[in-house]
């Protein structure tokens, strides 16, 4: 696709050697890190804390690598977001010109006409349509279509928490979506909200699977609790018991 290197192109820019030093300086190591400096002062930071203890952070050749390699990654995972989308986009087209009966068939056979099922289309369906709302921007969406489609099953009060806690980045992991929506379940009671338009049978399926997961959790443990609390009645009764013995 465009703007897409290949795998080849990739391979090469990881083992490219670094250029050879144009000139003589006085203290080629410290002048180096001075011009990385202005490079990306959170990514050496983090390059900082993560290396801590070895001679990594010190080490300019080194550390252009990681940034560089680093840079290459983000335009590459960049790159995917705006490929998932586009095919999110093409496939929103082609609801609007099919009938009905039409996409039901197209859907039956999706795997024969793209290179992915018809579960992995609804979720690419759902993220172009989050995106395209303004619900979820395209700059903050995440390079992983999985990741993004969490995001989008988050009901209005989850969103607003991912808000207020800077989760909506390009670099969220799909963990703490994950988490994110199952504390907001524990505190309010709220589930994902389905999103206007066309039913998801796909997350529909997704959140039936977890509903009965949880209410199997519920059952263990409100089974759980009624042992206990036959067994504390059960311990009160013999203390108690035992009370009218002695004063009797």
């Amino acid at each position: 696709m465009k703007g897409k290197r290949s795998k080849e192109a990739l391979r090469g820019f990881l083992l490219e050697e670094e250029p050879e030093a144009g000139g003589e300086v006085a203290d080629p190591r410290a002048e180096a890190m001075r011009a990385l400096a202005t490079d990306d002062t959170g990514a050496l930071e983090a390059i900082r804390l993560i290396f801590a203890g070895t001679g990594l952070p010190d080490d300019p050749v080194k550390v252009s690598r990681l940034l560089r390699v680093r840079a290459e990654i983000r335009k590459e995972w960049s790159d995917a977001r705006d490929s998932f989308l586009a095919i999110g986009r093409a496939l929103l087209s082609l609801d609007e010109t099919l009938s009905r009966a039409e996409l039901t068939r197209l859907r039956q056979a999706s795997e024969r006409l793209f290179p992915f099922s018809d579960a992995t289309a609804t979720q690419l369906r759902q993220i172009a349509r989050a995106v395209d709302s303004g619900r979820l921007p395209q700059q903050l969406c995440p390079g992983s279509y999985g990741t993004a489609y969490q995001l989008t099953l988050l009901s209005d009060a989850q969103m607003q928490v991912a808000w207020e806690r800077g989760l909506l980045r390009p670099d969220v992991t799909r963990r703490e979506i994950m988490s994110l929506r199952r504390e907001i379940r524990t505190i309010d009671g709220a589930f994902a909200e389905q999103p206007p338009g066309r039913i998801d049978r796909a997350a529909l399926r997704e959140e039936r699977r977890r509903l009965a997961e949880r209410r199997e959790r519920l059952l263990e443990d409100l089974a759980a609790i009624e042992r206990r609390l036959t067994s504390i009645d059960g311990l009160l009764a013999n203390g108690a018991n035992a009370v009218a013995t002695e004063a009797g």
